[in-house]
C-alpha cells in the first residue's frame, strides 16, 4: 500500500480538549447523501458493491434492518456531499485515488504535527436509530507513529454511534437525556510507539460519570476484549461495529445496551451492560462517521494520515439476518 508520508494514562487527559458542542445540531445546508431506493424485497447481498451508485439504499425483508446503505466514494466529487463536520478543519479530509481498498477512490484524513484535530465528520440519521451495524475499511499511513511521550497515546479514528448532546463528548456526563457515544481509537498502549498498534473502545454512558468516557482497551486480559488485534501501518482492515440502545422500563434505563466490534470478521470486543438512555424519542443514535482526533493534553508527534473506504450501514438491524 502506498500512502502519503511527506506532508509537512491519563484517562482524564484523553478527552480534555475534544468537547464537540456542535454535535448537538445539524448543518442543514450540507447535502449529506444521495440515495437510491430499491424494492422492499431486496436483501443486503443483492445491493452492496453495486457500481455506479452513490449512497445505495435497500430495504430489507422482515423490516429488520429498516434499510442498508452503502457509500461508494467513487461517485462523489466531494466528501462533504456525504458527511457533516462538527469539529476540526475540513481541509484535513479529501478524496484520493491512492491508496484504496476497492474501486477508484477513498478518503484521506490528516492530523497535522503538533495538533489535536484532523476533523470530526458525521453521516446523520434524521429520525434516530435504536440499532446501528456499520462496516468500513481503514488503514494507517505507512510511517504512522505515536511516540513522543512516556504514557500511552490514543487517536480517535471512528465515531461508531453518537446521540448528540453535551453528554456525548469531552467533559460531558450522560444522564439518559443529554447524549451519549461510542468511538473507536488506535492506541500504543501495551505496544511499541512505532507499531503494531492496538484498538480502544471509548464510551460515554450513564455508568461513567467522570467526563472522560469509559476506556476499554482491546488487549489480552481486559474484561470485554475478545481479541488483541495488532494494527500494522500500511495495511487495510475491515472494521465492523454494532451498537444497540438499552431498553427502558418505567422511565429507568436497563443495563442491556450493546457494543460489539469485529476486525476482518473476527469478534474482538463485546460489552452488553451499557445504560445509554432513558429517552427513546430524542436520545438515540443520531450519527456516525470518520474522525481524526489525537490525544487530549498531548498532540500528534508528526503529520499522520488515516484512510477509509467502503462505508456501509444497516439501519435498525444487522447486515446478516434470518429470513421470515
Amino acid at each position: 500500500m502506498s500512502t502519503n508520508t511527506t506532508d509537512a494514562e491519563n484517562r482524564a487527559a484523553e478527552d480534555a480538549t475534544e468537547h464537540e458542542s456542535s454535535e448537538k445540531t445539524t448543518n442543514t445546508n450540507v447535502t449529506r447523501r444521495r440515495t437510491l431506493q430499491f424494492g422492499s424485497l431486496l436483501g443486503a447481498g443483492s445491493l452492496l458493491g453495486v457500481a455506479g451508485l452513490g449512497a445505495d439504499t435497500a430495504a430489507a425483508s422482515c423490516n429488520r434492518p429498516d434499510s442498508i446503505v452503502h457509500l461508494d466514494y467513487d461517485d462523489y466529487g466531494s466528501w462533504e456531499e456525504i458527511y457533516r463536520v462538527s469539529n476540526g478543519d475540513r481541509d484535513n479530509m479529501t478524496i484520493v485515488s491512492d491508496p484504496t481498498a476497492s474501486g477508484e477512490s477513498a478518503l484521506q484524513l490528516r492530523v497535522r504535527e503538533n495538533d489535536h484535530w484532523g476533523v470530526s465528520t458525521h453521516y446523520d440519521f434524521e429520525d434516530g436509530l435504536f440499532e446501528l451495524n456499520g462496516r468500513v475499511n481503514f488503514a494507517l499511513n505507512t510511517n504512522w507513529t505515536m511516540g513522543g511521550r512516556n504514557a500511552p497515546s490514543n487517536c480517535r479514528l471512528w465515531n461508531c454511534a453518537i446521540a448528540r448532546g453535551e453528554g456525548s463528548a469531552g467533559g460531558g456526563t450522560p444522564d439518559g437525556t443529554n447524549g451519549w457515544s461510542n468511538r473507536m481509537y488506535v492506541t500504543d498502549r501495551g505496544t511499541d510507539p512505532n507499531g503494531p498498534f492496538r484498538l480502544l473502545s471509548n464510551t460515554y454512558h450513564m455508568g461513567n460519570g467522570d467526563g472522560t468516557g469509559d476506556h476499554n482497551y482491546l488487549l489480552d486480559g481486559e474484561e470485554y476484549a475478545r481479541g488483541s488485534p495488532a494494527i500494522e501501518p500500511g495495511v487495510w482492515y475491515e472494521f465492523e461495529y454494532y451498537v444497540c440502545a438499552n431498553t427502558v422500563t418505567d422511565g429507568e434505563a436497563n443495563a442491556d445496551g450493546i457494543v460489539r466490534y469485529w476486525l476482518d470478521d473476527e469478534l474482538i470486543f463485546e460489552r452488553e451492560d451499557f445504560r445509554f438512555t432513558t429517552d427513546h424519542a430524542d436520545n438515540i443514535i443520531d450519527t456516525n462517521g470518520p474522525v481524526g482526533h489525537y490525544g487530549g493534553r498531548y498532540t500528534a508527534p508528526q503529520t499522520l494520515y488515516a484512510y477509509y473506504d467502503d462505508h456501509s450501514m444497516a439501519l435498525n438491524g444487522e447486515f446478516e439476518f434470518d429470513s421470515c
